[in-house]
């Protein structure tokens, strides 16, 4: 009989049961288009494999020291891998509820029972203790994979975040090398704009005594000295700028101000060259930790809306039981105390005045705004490969066009040398053409650094050695 009522009240329930209301999804972005925009490039294999510390291709210690101690250390880093943890804490939770939830409570009270109530005497004026102590069961049965939909739903909550930790450790260090790095030029250029001081002091020694002579007036002297007044303001101006430079190293990596007074001068034995692998095209969306957080991200809202979807279906609930309950604490543990029970309920909300559909449009609205932003940013990963390398071709074309300037300015620094060694004119000549010399290479560093930070736009562009596939099984 009572097997049967079980039976008969989940018929009715499905009978009454409320129907999922129809709802849109968007679609994501068709991956292959990506795929052929990227074969359009000319790909060749890397010539330098691109890693997670890609930094180390610049050969210099105290730039790796840096980095590393900035991913160690970083309190921004850490605040995200405790988000993290606390998603791997909400997985356990949800997991949790998998099992049956057991618990154990006891109790002993001491009570007067009145006398105009229900109990009759001696229950009714007497003064009695009351034992109690029971182990309860309670489990929720799990039709409609709501609860497995929660768990897939954190996992990849978790995974986002996991990816996030690995977006926000290579912008840390994308930041950190391009401040080294424009460091490094500008040291560089102190240096050339100091050879440009000593020639200009040697040509105002020329000067003076062209001056002393009569040959000159002061204001050809007064030019002289207010050039060099200029270079070196340049120089000034490029110092403090290294100031500015070593702090905001300071301020991103989380280090104290004291420790730029610890730094070197950099030593960058070498620039990079990346090219990229024939598989990019492939392999360009698993590589972009940007994109597998809104992968990720969108997948846990795909769950979500089937968390919502399954509120609208029924529902059991099991819950048992066994205890001992007694006024005699000498029959307390006996077979007479005994209150076993057993009870299954069932939950199906009928009428909740849109409640339920309301939930359902949220966790849509919010996967759908997911897979826009999803879509966004595999555009943008796309555009950003192709719109870096064109800028790479562009400027390896003016470095060219510099080199072969250069190459000028050096030949008629070695006429003005042998003019001035045959008789045909004093040293200034010679003095003005190794300055535009060097101020030509001043220009060519600005090129260079300019393509070097291209070059780290590259390996931003290219995910900065990430793998998805790393932080899907754990070895991030």
């Amino acid at each position: 009989m009572l097997y049967r009522n079980i039976i008969s009240s989940i018929f009715c329930s499905f009978i009454l049961i409320a129907c999922v209301p129809k709802f849109d999804k968007i679609d994501k972005t068709d991956e292959t288009k990506i795929i052929n925009e990227l074969n359009s490039l000319k790909l060749t294999d890397n010539k330098n494999e691109l890693t997670t510390k890609w930094w180390e291709l610049f050969n210099d210690e105290q730039l790796n020291s840096i980095i590393t101690k900035a991913l160690n250390e970083s309190a921004s880093l850490k605040s995200l891998e405790q988000r993290y943890e606390k998603a791997n804490s909400i997985i356990k939770a949800v997991e949790s509820e998998n099992l049956p939830n057991i618990s154990f409570e006891s109790s002993i009270t001491r009570e007067r029972f009145s006398l105009n109530h229900i109990f009759p005497a001696p229950l009714g004026g007497g003064i009695f203790t009351g034992y109690h102590s029971a182990t309860t069961l309670d489990y929720k049965f799990d039709f409609w994979n709501e609860r497995k939909s929660r768990i897939k739903s954190a996992k990849n909550r978790a995974i986002a975040e996991l990816a996030l930790i690995e977006e926000s450790r290579l912008n840390l260090a994308l930041g950190i090398t391009q401040l080294y790095l424009s460091w490094s030029f500008n040291e560089k250029k102190v240096e050339e704009f100091e050879n440009i001081v000593h020639i200009l002091n040697s040509e105002l020694d020329i000067m003076k005594q062209r001056y002393e002579s009569g040959l000159i007036d002061e204001v050809s002297l007064n030019n002289k000295k207010a050039q060099i007044f200029q270079v070196k303001n340049n120089i000034y101006s490029i110092q403090e700028i290294i100031k500015g430079q070593k702090a905001s190293m300071c301020i991103l990596g989380g280090f104290l101000p004291s420790y730029a007074e610890n730094m070197n001068k950099p030593k960058i034995s070498n620039t990079i060259n990346l090219t990229l692998a024939k598989e990019l095209p492939l392999n360009l969306l698993s590589q972009r930790a940007d994109v597998s957080i809104q992968k990720y991200i969108v997948l846990s809202n795909e769950q979500n809306i089937n968390i919502a979807s399954a509120k609208f279906y029924p529902n059991i609930n099991l819950s048992s039981l066994l205890g001992f309950t007694s006024f005699d604490s000498s029959k307390f543990l006996t077979k007479s105390s005994t209150v076993p029970s057993l009870g299954v309920a069932l939950d199906l909300p009928i009428f909740d005045w849109g409640k339920r559909e309301a939930n359902l449009d949220e966790k849509v609205i919010d996967y759908n705004s997911s897979v826009y932003e999803y879509n966004d940013i595999v555009n943008k990963a796309a555009n950003e490969v192709i719109g870096v390398l064109k800028k790479i071709e562009y400027k390896n074309l003016q470095l060219d066009m510099h080199e072969k300037e250069l190459k000028t300015k050096k030949t008629n620094e070695h006429i003005e040398n042998r003019k001035f060694e045959i008789g045909l004119n004093d040293k200034v000549p010679y003095f003005d053409s190794q300055i535009n010399t060097l101020m030509n290479e001043i220009l060519g560093l600005d090129l260079i650094e300019s393509h070097t930070k291209l070059q780290l736009e590259l390996i931003k562009a290219l995910g900065g050695g990430f793998k998805e596939e790393d932080i899907k099984n754990g070895r991030s």
